[in-house]
Parts: structure tokens; C-alpha cells; sequence
């Protein structure tokens, strides 16, 4: 197969950023100052008991909180609805329970191991 080239365009892209660091450095305030600087509507897919509803006093934003269990399908049902909703900003507070919280990934791989991968 030849090597070919074609004249560069601008396209529109969307940003896929993951925020990481320790309880209380500022992941939530961070990521909320972020998404107002892109402007437009923000939606924050909350797991974590409502914390994501403490900077308020930084701008409009909605909430959507998810409990336990953290199934990925709940997150996917979470983020097409903000997208359905038209949000311009999606802002997900944590994903990591998507992974090692109840009913996360571990937790299902944990089950399936149990069961003898049935």
C-alpha cells in the first residue's frame, strides 16, 4: 500500500480530558472551571453523594446523581441522556466507580469468576 497525503482541514473535535489526583485536590472544581471556559450547557454525572452540587456558587450547571450499583450500562445511560438533552459539556464525578465500585467492572469480573467464567 502506497503512502498518500491529503490537504489538512479543520474539523470540528470534542475534548476527551480525564482529571486525576487524590480526594480534595480539586478534580470536581477543576473540571467544572474547564467546561465554563468552553462555554455552552454543562451536565455533571454525580457519584459521589451529591458533592458535585458544592460549587455552585462558580456558575449554572445540572446534576444527575447516580447510586450504587455503578453498572457501566447506568453511565451510558447517564451520558446519552445529556447528549439527548443537548448538553454541550458532560462532566462525569467519578468514573473510577464505574471500576472499582459496587456493581463496577471488578465487581462483575469478581461474579463471573465466582460462577467459573459462566
Amino acid at each position: 500500500m502506497a503512502i498518500q497525503f491529503h490537504r489538512a482541514q479543520r474539523k470540528k473535535a470534542r475534548l476527551r480530558l480525564a482529571i486525576a489526583g487524590p480526594a480534595g485536590s480539586g478534580k470536581t472544581y477543576s473540571a467544572l472551571l474547564i467546561a465554563f471556559g468552553l462555554g455552552g450547557r454543562t451536565a455533571m454525572i454525580d457519584t459521589e453523594r451529591g458533592s458535585g452540587e458544592l460549587y455552585v456558587h462558580l456558575g449554572d450547571y445540572d446534576v444527575c446523581s447516580l447510586e450504587a450499583p455503578f453498572i457501566p450500562e447506568k453511565y451510558v445511560e447517564a451520558i446519552q441522556a445529556a447528549e439527548g438533552a443537548g448538553y454541550d459539556n458532560i462532566i462525569i464525578d467519578s468514573l473510577s466507580h464505574a471500576w472499582a465500585g459496587p456493581g463496577g467492572v471488578l465487581d462483575i469480573h469478581g461474579h463471573a469468576a465466582d460462577r467459573g467464567g459462566r
